[in-house]
């Protein structure tokens, strides 16, 4: 591929910036690829092209960022060069960031493998300038309705966009993602047989509830939760395609997800001849990671790796990014998560009502452009789940720019006012959440949108003790 001035020029200062940066100490997860994109609008698709083992993505609502680190954590224990953007920055200029850092200054990449975490609105204009071997789609859920509108646009946004020659990575389980491999060959699924959550009914808001071919109203078996379940259609025959990887006898324990596959392999995912069943884990909680899990363990499966090093791959796992992120201060242990829309929330608040443990919760909302700005979708989170006496709430504390809305939507959850207080400053809240008596039994939970989430992983580094681990070994010894 000939390469002009601008794209020299495009690398060379983009790698130049990188270094700079790093040098001052700063991430320079974006700014290095805005630079070099406005110099070289193809600078994506020239750098792309030197990834000998090719590139996958992966997109959807919820999950991005932990299928594509738990992919590299697999990648990484098979002893496979893989570059990737491990902190989430999605769009074209994170992207292009990522490729900056992973190339040489003659423009040849240094890894083998080029793994990246997409925006669903960035999906058509990075399928301009490469093709990707594999695709994967995890979830569609309604979030930030002032960016990617109404939720057919992104579904039809997303499957537009994905060339004819990508092999498709689907969750089995939502049917919004489901029927975008009707009409795609060789088309690889995942999904969950049950989870303990798994009920016959659902009282949740859930998105997809009529067919996408014939719009009649789906009929469910099993909801796991929002419209991820065991669903068919009356009307037409749209149903639940049969997952090529199927979880089972999960369970949610200290040490993370345990969950059993029965896995059928064949050259041809049309035919499945041979079954092996086998445990694995996920060292984090929430089942909804479960998916994440398999998600990861299905690229890593089309790439031909071995069951037993994806196995390694997923325990060897460690959170980051604000993902379930485990941190040790002078006066408590505590996790940060991302929450970023309603199903999201709800499954987070799920995990912390499962863990049954006494809790001191921190609510940090902001309604910058990454965030969304309509921030309406807090009406849409079940906090009446917090004081269904399922859970027993020590201390929350509501802060960023919306710290007021948050506090008003608990007090008509029917949370008791006394325990609600409200610091704006994330500094200051951390340093109020630290005064609290908190006793070793007791869990404390930090949940930010997007762009309270590094801000607050920076004040949380500058005060760490150290990290620790999420998973006991001694509970997974012999797996």
């Amino acid at each position: 591929m000939a390469k002009g001035i601008r794209f020299w020029l495009a690398l060379w200062l983009g790698k130049f910036i990188s270094f700079v940066l790093k040098i001052l100490g700063k991430k320079g997860t974006t700014f290095p690829g805005l630079v070099a994109g406005k110099i070289c609008p193809d600078i994506i698709k020239n750098l792309a092209a030197s990834f000998r083992g090719g590139t996958v993505l992966i997109t959807g609502t919820n999950g991005k960022t932990t299928t594509n680190n738990l992919v590299a954590s697999i990648l990484e224990t098979a002893n496979k060069s893989v570059a990737y953007n491990r902190e989430g920055a999605n769009m074209l200029p994170g992207i292009a960031g990522t490729l900056l850092r992973n190339t040489s200054w003659g423009g040849k990449a240094k890894k083998n493998y080029l793994l990246l975490e997409v925006d669903e609105a960035t999906v058509p204009h990075l399928c301009r300038q490469l093709r990707p071997e594999l695709a994967v789609i995890t979830n569609f859920f309604r979030d930030q309705l002032d960016r990617y509108g109404e939720l057919d646009t992104t579904v039809k946004l997303v499957k537009d966009a994905l060339p004819p020659s990508t092999r498709l990575i689907l969750n089995a389980d939502d049917p919004l993602v489901a029927q975008i491999g009707l009409d795609r060959p060789h088309t690889f699924y995942y999904g969950v047989a049950g989870l303990p959550i798994s009920r016959e009914t659902n009282q949740e808001s859930r998105e997809g509830r009529y067919c996408s071919r014939c719009g009649r109203e789906l009929k469910y078996a099993t909801f796991h939760y929002g419209q991820l379940g065991i669903y068919r259609c009356e009307q037409c025959g749209f149903k639940r395609p049969q997952p090529h990887i199927e979880a089972y006898g999960v369970e949610q324990k200290p040490a993370g997800i345990f969950f059993r596959l029965e896995s059928k392999k064949d050259n041809d995912y049309a035919h499945r001849e041979e079954q092996e069943t086998t445990e694995y884990i996920i060292p984090l909680p929430g089942y909804y990671n479960l998916y994440n899990a398999l998600a990861a363990f299905s690229v890593a499966e089309c790439l031909g790796l071995d069951r037993g090093e994806i196995k390694q791959g997923l325990l060897n796992f460690v959170s980051d990014a604000g993902r379930m992120e485990q941190f040790v201060l002078p006066t408590c242990q505590l996790t940060l998560t991302l929450v970023k829309n309603p199903m999201g929330f709800n499954q987070v608040i799920n995990t912390l009502i499962e863990l049954g443990r006494p809790l001191h919760l921190m609510i940090a909302i902001n309604d910058l452009a990454a965030d969304g700005r309509d921030i309406s979708w807090l009406w849409d989170v079940d906090f009446e789940t917090l004081v269904s006496g399922e859970l027993e709430l020590k201390t929350v504390i509501c802060s960023g720019l919306r710290a007021e809305d948050m506090a008003l939507r608990l007090k008509y959850a029917g949370l008791n006012e006394e325990l609600i207080s409200i610091t704006k400053d994330l500094k200051e809240a951390v340093a109020e959440l630290e005064t609290r008596k908190i006793l070793s039994e007791e869990a404390v939970f930090i949940l930010p949108t997007y762009t309270a989430l590094f801000p607050l992983r920076d004040i949380l580094i500058s005060k760490r003790v150290s990290s620790f681990p999420v998973i006991a070994k001694t509970e997974v010894e012999g797996l």
